[in-house]
């Protein structure tokens, strides 16, 4: 066997013991690597992937961006300039079109490098033994020699070599192609095994279905064997969110609008004599550049990248962009609750032995089976990582049943629990034979017991059936009803213990010997989120498997009030109809199966609610699936509940999912004021050339002015919108209606009277000016361009200032708040300045030099204008 980077780690892993694999590769089965040792590993065999991720750069962007078609037609306006001898106006062009590119391309590189910090953020986490310990690193971080824990649910993130396989299954279908779930063991197969037959081995990129196990890295990355089928690919671009496509429909429809207009200005001013057909067509090129909304879908990437990067600090980490989207509409949320509304870290915190129930069998025998159902003889005690209800026995202070290790013999078969079974355990050989131990709901293992009989194992009592105090099976059944009813009503998590006798063929008889009462006390801010959820119109269904009395008592807790619990008996009963009247605006639901929780899920969305689901098992895919958006559990979760969810809560807390939908509206609103900024300048320069071009007087901007205006009007000035911070407390209203147009009645207001406004800012400033210069009429045309153009760069300033509020008055907050913004402004009034001033671009651009009397026309009627408008709730702004 060999150890080199270039090469398969171990020739044939599958056809070695396991122990002798693990040492081959230089690990510890019960300690594993090193944390220096990994990371020296992980500098010789480099990261765990398969794939090539495309770096953002930013020359690969800029050129992106010039051989976009409305670059080019720049392009084509500048060669019209050298075609009709305008040198000067020529190289203005080329030197606006370079400002507009590294404009665009540094707003899009920064999107883009945040959106790409995300998938460092969402990387899949592994849960690995290193120096003894059991951590959770990125997958990618993996080196061969780690020791991995997987269960149920995982996604298998390299290739093991299995130590420890307890009921352990996998789906290998997307690598073998066989069809159904092949069962998993630690013995050899033959060196020339095919891969179907490697039963010992778990492969990269298959799915862990059913229990759990221990397995040595034998190879990551391309060295694997889904490695070796992918090869290295280009990462494929991600789908367009449904906003994303519905500005893209918008962009099409405006465009047609911008091409008609493009059209008929430059026709009109020739019509009348004002331009030279060369010059009518330049201007044209140009109207169509700067009036056609390419960039509506690129401003909504930007927003809702930089939304996901505030997400993300808040430990939401958004995988789908989409997701950043929903989440600030969501009208319902039906959340888990272990490790959601509670902090998933169980206490053991009373033993109640049956002979409080029955005096057949006392603490001893309970203590010491509890132990059993979770204690494992071999180096590493599996159960121990991936069961929180073994962890906790095992962890218990006074270290129950462990002193009769040595009486039990050994395990010859674990059971994790799953779901359908509804328990887990152990079968352990000792002296006497085998003996079954389990652990479950109380119901689920009293059904698997003979009343009456003794129980098995070493601290066993002698009690015989039929022996005094042995009760029958109905009053035993009630007896433990009532006493796990009024533990669970406490808001303890509990669970029946049982023993008994086993045959090779799997057949016995088992004794209930007991309770155990495990505490997971609600997380400390539950209770608040809830109240801040509820107070914004979310309803909040708690949906979970447990019993129903603890879900009662940890709801109430959370502020989660019912005054009936809906189990999932009830569920299966009732119509699609009757369980959407019964589920109201919030409430518990207990003892609830996967099915049961999808179809909450489903009538609640055929009710018009969006709803978020949180989950962390593979039980919970088909929900998260279904839902709006699916929020994962970061902590414990398993891979395919991450893969299947929009947004993964990193610290599993309800109230992360609370800041979350905050932060969705919040981001919702900043991007609706961009978009209506943005079209709102659109329709300004529309208007501003169509009505002189109509009546017949001189274009109040160039070809050339157009084009350098362009620079400051789009992405630069809407994307400062998102430095705004929130207006109010959004979480005060209620959600925003499913059904309600983007571009509502109140944008449309807005973007109307903001670009009239503008239009008759610009208008204002060239009639001012023409006053205030009195120069000859055959000279005006140089004053009134330069009159227009300073107008409308102060103009749109002032409108982006009483813009940048919807909720609120903009001139409530501080003018110095936003510091984007009052950089974006600060350019653009330097420029008209420059434009207006500066000699060499003056004859570039062909300007004059406005008196300061002018300034009057062309800088404060503008402000004015905006100052006044922005002052009027209705507007721009609707006090909420």
């Amino acid at each position: 066997m060999t150890a080199d980077a270039n090469s398969r780690v171990i020739a044939t892993p599958w056809a070695e013991p396991a122990a002798e694999v693990a040492e081959a590769l230089g690990t510890d089965t019960e300690r594993g690597l090193a944390g220096a040792e990994a990371a020296r590993r992980l500098g010789i065999y480099g990261p765990n992937r398969t794939e090539r991720r495309g770096e953002v750069r930013f020359w690969h962007i800029f050129w992106e961006e010039v051989r976009e078609p409305m670059i080019l037609l720049l392009f084509a306006v500048a060669a019209g300039y050298f075609v009709f001898g305008e040198l000067g106006e020529a190289v203005a062009v080329l030197v606006i079109i370079t400002g507009i590119v590294f404009v665009e391309v540094w707003t899009e590189f920064r999107a883009k490098r945040a959106i790409a910090a995300l998938d460092g953020l969402t990387e899949p986490a592994v849960r690995v033994v290193r120096g003894g310990e059991v951590t959770s690193v990125p997958a990618v971080d993996l080196v061969p020699g780690d020791i991995v824990l997987v269960r149920a649910g995982d996604r298998v993130p390299a290739d093991l070599r299995l130590l420890i396989a307890n009921d352990l299954t996998a789906d290998e279908s997307t690598l073998t192609g066989e069809s159904f779930p092949q069962a998993k063991h630690t013995t050899p197969a033959p060196a020339g095994a095919p891969l179907a037959e490697r039963r010992c081995m778990l492969f990269r990129g298959t799915v862990v279905t059913q229990g759990e196990g221990l397995g040595v890295v034998t190879a990551t990355g391309v060295q694997t064997e889904m490695g070796q089928i992918v090869g290295l690919t280009l990462r494929a671009r991600p789908p367009r969110t449904p906003l994303q496509e519905m500005m893209r429909e918008l962009s099409r429809v405006l465009a047609h609008v911008a091409l008609v207009a493009a059209g008929l200005i430059p026709l009109l001013l020739w019509g009348w004599g004002r331009l030279a057909p060369g010059e009518a067509l330049l201007t044209g090129l140009s109207l169509a550049f700067a009036t056609i909304p390419e960039e509506l879908p690129i401003l909504v990437s930007i927003v809702l990248g930089l939304g996901a990067w505030q997400l993300a600090r808040r430990s939401a980490l958004v995988r789908e962009l989409r997701a950043a989207e929903t989440v600030g509409h969501v009208t319902a949320v039906v959340t888990d609750k272990t490790g959601t509304l509670t902090e998933n870290h169980l206490r053991l915190e009373r033993l109640i032995p049956v002979n409080d129930l029955d005096a057949a069998v006392g603490l001893p025998a309970l203590r010491e089976a509890a132990w059993a159902s979770a204690a494992s003889d071999a180096g590493v005690a599996a159960s121990y990582y991936f069961d929180p209800v073994d962890r906790a026995i095992l962890e218990a202070p006074d270290r129950i049943g462990e002193a009769a290790r040595g009486r039990w013999g050994r395990v010859v078969q674990h059971f994790p629990f799953s779901p359908e079974r509804g328990w887990s355990g152990a079968i352990w050989q000792g002296p006497a034979g085998r003996v079954l131990v389990v652990k479950g709901t109380p119901e689920r293992v009293l059904s698997m017991c003979a009343p009456g009989l003794p129980p098995a194992g070493p601290g066993s009592s002698t009690a015989q059936a039929g022996a005094p105090g042995v009760t029958a099976p109905g009053e035993l059944a009630r007896a433990v009803g009532t006493v796990a009813s009024s533990l669970a009503a406490l808001g303890y998590r509990v669970l029946g213990v049982a023993a008994g006798p086993v045959e090779r063929d799997g057949e016995g008889k088992l004794q209930f010997l007991g309770l155990l009462a495990f505490a997971d006390p609600v997380r400390p801010e539950v209770g608040p989120a809830v109240a801040a959820a509820r107070r914004a119109g979310i309803k909040v269904w708690m949906a979970t498997g447990d019993h129903p009395a603890a879900a009662g008592a940890v709801a109430r807790q959370a502020g989660i009030e019912d005054d009936h619990v809906l189990t999932g008996a009830e569920i299966d009963q009732m119509t699609d109809e009757e369980l959407a009247v019964r589920l109201g605006d919030g409430g518990i639901c207990a003892r609830i199966s996967p099915a049961a929780k999808l179809r909450i899920v489903q009538v609640l969305q055929g009710r018009g609610e969006v709803v978020a689901m949180t989950g962390d098992g593979i039980n919970d895919v088909p929900a998260l699936r279904a839902a709006a958006v699916g929020l994962a559990m970061g902590e414990g979760g398993t891979d395919v509940a991450r893969e299947s969810a929009g947004i993964v809560l990193a610290d599993n807390s309800f109230a992360t999912l609370a800041a979350a939908i905050a932060l969705g509206r919040g981001l919702f609103v900043k991007l609706q004021k961009g978009v209506r900024y943005y079209l709102a300048v659109k329709v300004a320069l529309v208007v501003t050339m169509l009505v002189p071009a109509v009546l017949g007087f001189v274009p109040p901007l160039s070809a050339a002015m157009i084009i350098l205006l362009e620079m400051f009007m789009d992405l630069a000035a809407s994307t400062a919108m998102v430095g705004e911070s929130a207006e109010g407390d959004l979480m005060a209203e209620p959600p925003r209606p499913p059904g309600q147009r983007f571009l509502d009645r109140n944008m449309l207001v807005a973007m109307g009277v903001g670009g009239l406004a503008l239009a008759v800012a610009v208008w204002l400033g060239m009639w001012g000016a023409a006053r205030s210069a009195a120069v000859p009429r055959a000279a005006a045309a140089p004053v009134l361009q330069s009159a227009a153009f300073a107008a409308w760069m102060v103009g749109h300033v002032a409108l982006a200032f009483a813009m940048r509020r919807s909720r609120r008055s903009p001139w409530s907050r501080p003018f110095w708040a936003n510091r984007m913004l009052n950089l974006w402004a600060a350019g653009a009034i330097a420029t008209a300045l420059i434009v207006v001033y500066l000699p060499p671009v003056q004859r570039l651009l062909q300007t004059s030099p406005l008196p300061i009397a002018a300034w009057w026309w062309v800088g404060a009627a503008p402000t004015a204008i905006m100052l006044v408008l922005g002052s009027i709730p209705g507007l721009f702004w609707y006090d909420r």
